[in-house]
């Protein structure tokens, strides 16, 4: 799953171990998660400073049908770092069309890149038109925060796929 590291807290195991409890926000909102590895216990305080969003390998584990699941992160990277890995989906709605120049010179085609860029339009009778900008775009999680602080720009996704999972980063 992808997400952002919103706040961290270091903590020992009854063994003596480091571990973190992280706070993230994705999409669906706020969650909170433990991580025992103790490799990701200093980075997890160092993304949580930065803001970074992640890609997290968690484990659900659910007790009892009465309890919502606990989320274990076993593994974690930068979601910058994803893009050699993935292909991507960049979605966004655009709000007012001056924003397509900003687009033109932040959508970087070719080289590496294999992300596919799609705007949402809204069209003078209240439609929603899907718009494909392009499929060979550099795109990654840094690219995705600087369109969301664009103004006229709404509702920014960062969509990693790996085969047929999807990871989704709403920013």
């Amino acid at each position: 799953m992808a997400a952002m590291v919103e706040s961290v807290n270091r903590g020992r195991t009854r063994r003596g171990a480091d571990f973190v409890r992280a706070d993230f926000s994705d999409n669906s909102g706020q969650f909170s998660a433990a991580c025992f590895e103790e490799s990701l216990v200093e980075p997890m305080l160092q993304w949580a400073k930065d803001g970074t969003c992640l890609l997290l390998t968690v484990e659900l584990d659910s007790p009892s049908p009465d309890e919502p699941p606990r989320i274990t992160v076993r593994g974690a990277r930068p979601l910058a770092e994803v893009r050699t890995a993935s292909s991507m989906l960049l979605e966004f709605e655009v709000l007012r069309p001056e924003v397509f120049g900003d687009l033109a010179m932040l959508l970087i085609p070719g080289g590496d890149g294999r992300g596919e860029a799609i705007a949402r339009i809204h069209t003078a009778t209240g439609a929603e038109q899907r718009v494909r900008l392009g499929s060979d775009f550099q795109i990654d999680g840094d690219l995705a925060e600087r369109l969301a602080s664009i103004e006229g720009l709404a509702n920014v996704s960062l969509t990693a796929r790996r085969g047929t999972a999807n990871l989704r980063l709403v920013a």
